[in-house]
């Protein structure tokens, strides 16, 4: 995709999350499809809601392949319908198609359409590692997404084989099981024509678990591109409502919810600033996790200098980056689990076309981190918060000689978060015990209940019993009936011939005598 012509109609996308839908990797995608001015045709998931960004692709996509598919997402029963599915409502052959790895899935249908049209160039890209984790840098093994089928595996074997073949490669066969994150990442690279990344690191850190053969491949046929900035137009298309008070240094971050963790040490060195002015400084956080954020940061002294939001929607979102006076952006820690970090936020592109001054928390060495920003501090260096605060505060015209920062702060904000900690743990506790309970008097009435089924199924045979025993008198019943009706009918026919009536003086006399 990364090198496609304009006005493009041979080019297929698949992409499942995309417009209607806004979540990042489809609207990632679809930035990239107006930056580059494509007309394409898109596979994606049949999600019928509106909205103002699916107006705006509407224009650069000639015709949409709805997919509906009802269990969840990248889980292996996903992936094969995703593929049949996805298969059957193509109704013409490309020159190229494109597959982002949100969701994985995404490369495994494109990879299908590359075996049935080898002649096709297909362009990959990776948002993220797939095979190893966020959070730990190990490979997930999640039983989930483990596929045990010799057919699908042999098959791909053959693929790898008749690659090896006409390349003089040597790449190794899948067993089986396998992973498929693992399968995912592997028949990427060496069926994809191009591969994209978003940064060096992450190409370095995605191959760092493979063989040389496949790192050479890669590095040979990959670019780096990093998200696509919107035009600026559409900082104005729709305004999110946000009245500041320009009295006030207003910085704002807008993010995902696992990314509040690491604001701790901005929370130190604002909750340790002692400053004349400090109070003209506000935070506002727009964060899926609001309810989490207010309760770890409400007994702090600058709990009034954070307002805590839901997210807005996307446009609103574009719209109030440009109201701002600083936006915070921050890095994921990856320090012990990955050699470098491989990760460049999404909102860096947005951030960037806002025209707003951006404040970088990031961890050392990182992509983020080369990086020109006005402000720039460390996510594990509190110092440095604390150097970017009195820096703000200094270039607004709010300087104070005397200012500093207590010493104990962390011990103070340690202690807050223990004690929030065992709190929150003996509430869990209370309502682990409740639960318990809960669990002991269901399987109570459980078992009452099955007794009181059991009763009843009881009763019901013998109800059942009872009924065929009344079924047979009655039929038994209906037969005297019938054997009273033949022997009265037989009764009426002897009394009433005339043998009978010519012999009734004999029985008269017989009688008598």
């Amino acid at each position: 995709m990364s090198k496609m012509e304009n006005n493009d109609v041979d080019c297929l996308v698949i992409s499942y999350y995309f417009p209607p839908r806004l979540e990042t990797s489809g609207l990632v995608v679809a930035r990239k499809i107006m930056e580059k001015n494509l007309h394409v045709d898109v596979i994606q998931s049949s999600y019928d809601e509106s909205s103002d960004f699916n107006e705006i692709i509407d224009k650069y996509v000639n015709e949409r392949f709805p997919i509906d598919i009802k269990s969840k997402p990248d889980y292996i029963p996903f992936i094969f319908e995703y593929i049949n599915l996805g298969l059957k409502s193509i109704k013409k052959n490309y020159n190229k198609i494109y597959s982002r790895s949100y969701i994985y899935s995404n490369h495994f249908l494109a990879l299908e359409y590359k075996f049935n049209n080898p002649d096709v160039e297909w362009t990959a890209e990776f948002s993220d590692p797939l095979l190893l984790n966020l959070y730990d840098g190990k490979i997930k093994n999640y039983p989930r997404v483990i596929l045990d089928n010799p057919d699908y595996i042999k098959k791909l074997n053959e693929k790898i084989a008749n690659f090896n073949k006409s390349n003089n490669t040597h790449f190794k066969d899948l067993d089986n099981p396998s992973n498929t994150f693992f399968i995912a990442e592997y028949l990427t690279f060496i069926f994809a024509d191009k591969i994209i990344f978003t940064n060096e690191n992450q190409r370095e850190v995605m191959l760092s678990v493979y063989d040389d053969e496949i790192r050479q491949i890669v590095e040979n046929k990959s670019i780096f591109e990093v998200h696509p900035t919107i035009d600026s137009e559409f900082y104005d298309y729709k305004d999110c409502g946000l009245e500041l008070d320009d009295n006030y240094i207003n910085i704002a971050y807008f993010g995902t919810y696992y990314y509040i963790r690491h604001f701790e040490p901005l929370f130190y060195a604002f909750e340790a600033l002692n400053h004349k002015y400090k109070d003209k400084i506000k935070f506002y956080f727009f964060t899926e996790r609001d309810e989490l954020l207010k309760i770890s940061t409400e007994n702090l002294k600058i709990s009034d200098n954070l307002i805590i939001e839901k997210p807005l929607n996307y446009f609103e979102f574009l719209n109030a980056t440009t109201k701002f006076d600083i936006l915070l952006i921050n890095d994921t820690i990856t320090k012990g689990n990955f050699k470098v970090n491989p990760f460049l936020p999404s909102k860096y592109s947005d951030y960037i076309g806002s025209g707003s001054d951006i404040w970088g928390i990031c961890e050392n060495d990182s992509i983020l981190s080369k990086k020109e920003f006005k402000y720039k501090s460390s996510m594990t260096d509190y110092k440095s918060s604390c150097d970017v605060l009195i820096s703000i505060l200094n270039d607004n015209g709010y300087e104070d000689s005397d200012c500093f920062f207590e010493d104990n702060i962390y011990e103070k904000r340690i202690n807050e978060l223990n004690w929030r900690f065992g709190l929150e743990f003996d509430e869990r506790r209370k309502y682990y015990n409740q639960s318990i309970k809960l669990k002991e008097n269901n399987t109570k009435l459980r078992s009452e209940k099955q007794i009181l089924f059991d009763k009843k199924e009881k009763l019901k045979s013998k109800n059942d019993i009872l009924r065929q025993k009344n079924e047979n008198l009655k039929n038994k019943n209906e037969q005297l009936k019938k054997e009273n009706k033949l022997l009265k009918a037989k009764y009426d026919e002897i009394i009433n011939s005339n043998s009978w009536k010519i012999t009734e003086p004999l029985r008269k006399f017989k009688k008598n005598k």
